[in-house]
């Protein structure tokens, strides 16, 4: 009678002994414990990193010379050649070794972004896309934005009333002495000077011949004629009566330099 009750016992001893042991791997291949949680392994990895598309982003300045101010700057946005909507991007500049972003956007359903940056010289930029869950980073090649200067926009204004007459007394605009076409070139770009060569002179920054850049004024015959310079020697002004004005080369041997400051 005591055989059959030792079988009826052999079993469950049995496979209590190798209960614990078979289930331990599986809840340690399943889950990591963090305090009083378990968290599936599973969710570490990123859910959407195969599924990233590729970001590609473009710049474009204004595509011509601007004056000190604001410059306009278009950006595009794609994701393997598809246009993304509704995305931010920025705008950045060389600062040190790396980048500064100086301006933000949103694309729109064609992918475009509009914006403007300051500038008061040639300014190079470039623009960046930080990403999304489904498309990568992406930073454009860069673009330099001409910034025109002072000086050529002062020789841009004097170019302007090429051919018109000397007439004495006149200040413009379809007659001109000496020092009144240089008071109504610079009076256009926001710099007011006297009527009167000598005092022009008195009213301008002195500098060296050696350092005189196009758009300074040249003064000769003893302050008593006024011309803007225009590089290599040669001058714009409004010569005497009978003569129109025009480009011409520098006629003294020796002259004075002024600057009229662009600030």
């Amino acid at each position: 009678m005591s055989s059959p009750k030792h079988a009826r016992h052999a079993k469950p001893r049995y496979q209590a002994r190798h209960a614990r042991p078979s289930q331990a791997p599986a809840r340690v291949a399943a889950a990591s414990a963090v305090g009083s949680f378990l968290i599936p392994l599973a969710a570490t990895a990123p859910a959407h990193a195969a599924e990233q598309q590729d970001g590609a982003v473009r710049v474009s300045g204004p595509g011509s010379a601007v004056r000190p101010g604001s410059a306009p700057v278009s950006i595009r946005l794609l994701s393997d050649g598809h246009y993304l909507n509704g995305e931010p991007v920025e705008v950045q500049i060389p600062e040190g070794s790396g980048w500064r972003t100086i301006a933000k956007a949103s694309t729109t359903s064609d992918g475009l972004a509009h914006t403007t940056v300051s500038v008061t010289r040639d300014t190079r930029v470039r623009a960046h896309y930080r990403g999304s869950e489904t498309t990568t980073s992406a930073t454009s090649g860069s673009v330099v934005i001409d910034v025109e200067n002072f000086g050529e926009r002062v020789l841009a204004e004097a170019r302007r009333h090429n051919g018109k007459p000397y007439r004495y007394g006149a200040v413009g605009p379809s007659a001109f002495d000496c020092s009144g076409f240089t008071r109504y070139v610079f009076g256009r770009l926001g710099k007011s000077l006297p009527h009167n060569a000598s005092a022009q002179r008195s009213s301008v920054q002195a500098v060296s011949r050696a350092n005189a850049r196009p758009g300074d004024l040249v003064f000769m015959d003893g302050n008593g004629h006024v011309g803007i310079y225009a590089g290599d020697g040669m001058m714009w002004d409004a010569p005497r009566a009978g003569k129109n004005v025009s480009l011409r080369r520098i006629y003294a041997s020796s002259y004075a330099v002024g600057r009229v400051t662009s600030a």
